[in-house]
Parts: C-alpha cells; sequence; structure tokens
C-alpha cells in the first residue's frame, strides 16, 4: 500500500468508532481503498471506503454518498456515515454478505426463472432510485451483490451528470442477457465486466435462445429488447411490472388456458400492463408457440426472439434527423503533438472547413515508428444509437475506420464498427441498430496522394439518428 499521509492501516480507529479490520481491495485509479471494519458502538460489521486525499478532491465522492443515504430500500445498499478529514475521506456502509452477479453467472448461467426473479430484484431497487431522482450510473456484474437466498444488493453507485435513468435500464437488459448466457454484451459499457463478451454473429451479439436451450421466447425477446437502442427504454417501475410476467410459476400451463391475443404491435409493449395474471401467463405461453410456426412471419403480431443476425431494412427517406456534437478532439498517440488543433472545424456544419493532416512523404504517415494511424475522436454529449454517419473528405484514396468506446486516448481502446479501403471523398455508412456509443473515432490508416506527399483533409463527420 501507498504510504502517502493519510493512507490507512490495519487496526486505525476512523471518528473514534469505524475500527478498519481488513483491506479488501485497493483502487489507485480512483485514490480508493475498500475495508472490512466494526462499527464499535453498535458492535456490527461495516464496509469503508477511503479516498485519499479528501478535501475538494473527494466532493464527488461525499455527495454521492449523501445523496444515496437518502433513499432506503432493500435492493439499495446503506449508507451510515460520510466523513472529510481533509487529508482524506471515507464513507461507511452497510456490510453486505454474498457474491457479485458476475461471480455467480461466470461458470454456470442461471435458470430462467431465477434470472427472471434476480433482475428483477435488482430492477426494483433501480426503480426506487429513479422514483427519489437518483440514476445508479454503474450497475455491473460487479456492482450487484446475490446472497444465498438470492436477495440482491445494488453497491458502488455513481450518481451524478453521466448517469441516467435510460441508462441504467439498458444496463439492467444487460444483466438480464447476462444471467441467461453468462456473458455480458459490450454494447452496454462496463469497467471490467469480468465475463466474456457476447458470442456474436456477423458483430451483432446472439439472443441467449442462439447461446443456450430452454430459454423461453418471451424472456428472450425481453432481453433483446431491452440491449436494442432503436426502442425507447421503458421505466424502471414497468420493468419491474414486465419481469414479474416472467416469473416460471405456472410450467404445467397449457394451450388450452390460453387468452385471444391482441393486435397491439410489439413496439407498445410497455402500454399492455393492465392484463390479469392469469391471462398473462398463459398470453405469452401460446405467443411461445405461434412464435415457432410458420405465422409468425406476420409483423408486429406476435413475441418474436429479434434475431440480431437477420439485416435491418434502412431509415425511411427524410426521417434521419441529425445530432448534435458536444466536442471533438485529435488523437495522434505517435506524433509530436504538431497536428492536435481545429479538431472542431470537423464536425462545424462546414463544407469548406476542416481539420487536415500535414504532408507525409508515404501514405502510412511517413513510416514514423510507433504511428499507426490518427483521427477524429467526436463526443456527442451522451450515449446513443446513430443511425448513419457520414464522412466527408478532402480527397479519395484514404483508408480509415470507424470506432465507438469509452472515453480513451487509445485508439485500440475503441471497437470497429465499420472502414473502408481507398474510399472515396465522401463515405455514408448505415450504423448496426445494435450499437450505441457517445465517442466515436474517425481512425486514418492511409493516406491519399497530396501535392507532392500524402495528406487529408476531414472536412466534415455527420451523425444522424
Amino acid at each position: 500500500m501507498s504510504t502517502r499521509v493519510g493512507t490507512p492501516v490495519q487496526g486505525e480507529l476512523l471518528a473514534g468508532r469505524y475500527r478498519l479490520d481488513e483491506c479488501l481491495a485497493e483502487y489507485p485509479r480512483t485514490q480508493r481503498t475498500l475495508w472490512r471494519g466494526t462499527d464499535q458502538i453498535l458492535a456490527r460489521r461495516v464496509a469503508v471506503e477511503l479516498r485519499v486525499p479528501g478535501g475538494g478532491e473527494a466532493e464527488d465522492f461525499l455527495t454521492a454518498a449523501m445523496t444515496v443515504s437518502r433513499i432506503v430500500h432493500p435492493a439499495v445498499i446503506g449508507v451510515y456515515d460520510a466523513v472529510d478529514e481533509g487529508g482524506r475521506a471515507y464513507i461507511v456502509r452497510e456490510w453486505v454478505q454474498g457474491t457479485s452477479f458476475g461471480t455467480s453467472v461466470r461458470e454456470t448461467p442461471m435458470a430462467p426463472e431465477r434470472a427472471a426473479a434476480v433482475v428483477r430484484s435488482a430492477a426494483e431497487g433501480v426503480a426506487a432510485l429513479h422514483a427519489a431522482g437518483v440514476a445508479h450510473g454503474n450497475l455491473n456484474p460487479a456492482s450487484v451483490i446475490v446472497d444465498a437466498d438470492d436477495k440482491v444488493t445494488l453497491t458502488d453507485l455513481r450518481p451524478g451528470d453521466e448517469a441516467s435513468p435510460a441508462a441504467d435500464v439498458r444496463s439492467i437488459g444487460a444483466l438480464l442477457y447476462a444471467a441467461l448466457t453468462g456473458r455480458w454484451p459490450a454494447e452496454v459499457p462496463a469497467p471490467q465486466p469480468g465475463l466474456p463478451d457476447a458470442v456474436r454473429s456477423y458483430g451483432r451479439p446472439c439472443s441467449p435462445r442462439q447461446v443456450r436451450a430452454g430459454i423461453p421466447a418471451y424472456l428472450d425477446a425481453l432481453a433483446m429488447d431491452l440491449l436494442d437502442p432503436a426502442l425507447p427504454a421503458p421505466s424502471a417501475a414497468d420493468l419491474v411490472t414486465e419481469l414479474r410476467r416472467y416469473d416460471v410459476e405456472a410450467p404445467d400451463a397449457g394451450v388450452l388456458d390460453a387468452i385471444p391475443l391482441d393486435d397491439t404491435p410489439r413496439g407498445t409493449r410497455w402500454a399492455k400492463f393492465a392484463l390479469p395474471g392469469v391471462g398473462i401467463l398463459v398470453f405469452v405461453l401460446l405467443a411461445w408457440l405461434v412464435a415457432i410456426s410458420p405465422l409468425s412471419s406476420v409483423t408486429g403480431r406476435y413475441p418474436s426472439t429479434k434475431d440480431p443476425t437477420e439485416p435491418r431494412g434502412g431509415a425511411a427517406v427524410g426521417s434521419l434527423q441529425p445530432v448534435p456534437v458536444a466536442g471533438a478532439r485529435i488523437l495522434d498517440p505517435g506524433g509530436d503533438g504538431t497536428e492536435l488543433g481545429g479538431a472542431e472545424l470537423a464536425v462545424d456544419g462546414k463544407d469548406d472547413t476542416g481539420w487536415e493532416t500535414q504532408e507525409y512523404t508515404r501514405p502510412n504517415f511517413g513510416g514514423i515508428p510507433g504511428k499507426t494511424g490518427m483521427g477524429v475522436r467526436v463526443d456527442l454529449g451522451r450515449a446513443e444509437h446513430v443511425r448513419e454517419i457520414t464522412v466527408r473528405l478532402s480527397a479519395p484514396g484514404s483508408s480509415f475506420e470507424l470506432r465507438t468506446g469509452p472515453d480513451s486516448d487509445d485508439p485500440t481502446a475503441y471497437r470497429t464498427v465499420a472502414g473502408r479501403q481507398d474510399a472515396a471523398d465522401s463515405v455514408t455508412f448505415d450504423v448496426p441498430a445494435n450499437v450505441t456509443g457517445r465517442y466515436w473515432l474517425l481512425w486514418i490508416t492511409s493516406l491519399p496522394p497530396k501535392d507532392s506527399g500524402f495528406g487529408i483533409a476531414v472536412r466534415e463527420i455527420v451523425f444522424n439518428r
């Protein structure tokens, strides 16, 4: 451990009552440590998270704790105390006995009925947060704890400007997908999820039923709907109601118990909660039978598994809308820093301006050691699905890739969504429906001829939803 002033030591007593018993984890990037401790006044075990230093640098850390402390719910971790000592700050929280969600599904995915129940419990906690005006902001396989009785506790909340209820609901969809498959879909970013990426076909995640046998079609469809950025995310409270439908409480129910199907298009799933409980169960059983028959090809009438390997039709003419851009900067990890200015000119809405490389002696950026490319990193301000991206260049002949990923200066941290070799001077890409991103990288790998050398100007990058 660090010997920095304020660094905690085993056996130390904080605020005259919280004894530090064992350091469980260290997080150097965020300057935090997690300890198992004992509240000596109330004689109970607690979790203590410390940050060094405190003061102004710990303001967000403490503010988040105070926000969460107002919420009392069985599925949300309790916060008992928050202290700023200047040299360090710490939060005292409820001690939760159990294993992480990721550990629970890593070796063996959950049975469908258990997956629905566990994820519903997580959704109930999220709904309570949203009702209090707070987004979790950090739902992932490590921040959800499951005990021996399948009681769920949400930990490590990160409420703030980056958090949103819609993102929380998408993360619940990823939890459901992981519960059914043991895999975490990369479309929902998570810090070190600890699970392999979804099985993919043509770059798209396979549905749970394609990965594992025995998953009900309606549960499969719900997981894929929640991950689909083309569908509006329901509220967490509505999702709790929806998940209650999928508790497999009457596995022997037969088709003779069915009620007539309604003709409501599937896109309005979240408006159909008024059906009686028994009718709902037999409705989904009949829908499953119909879904596997040839009649399931009738568009919008019956639930489907939404096979993500099937190509989607293009957008209707005139239906696209521009996506505003929050900012742009240049990534040039192998460069000398002389080409970093002017990134905003590539997203200013004007084709007569742009960001331009310098002139190189060879198409591969002069063969400079360590310089494999460079590009424009665009920030849309929030994660969302864009349906179409157009790149306008000063000349044909370049090679480049469109990538999306985290807020990083490392181009390898971004995954490639599309690319073009020997590109025209204007290229439009249709973005796969399952791809959502806030940060997009136009990564140029080869330059076209320019004057007596090689170079390119990026006139405009246009995003449409």
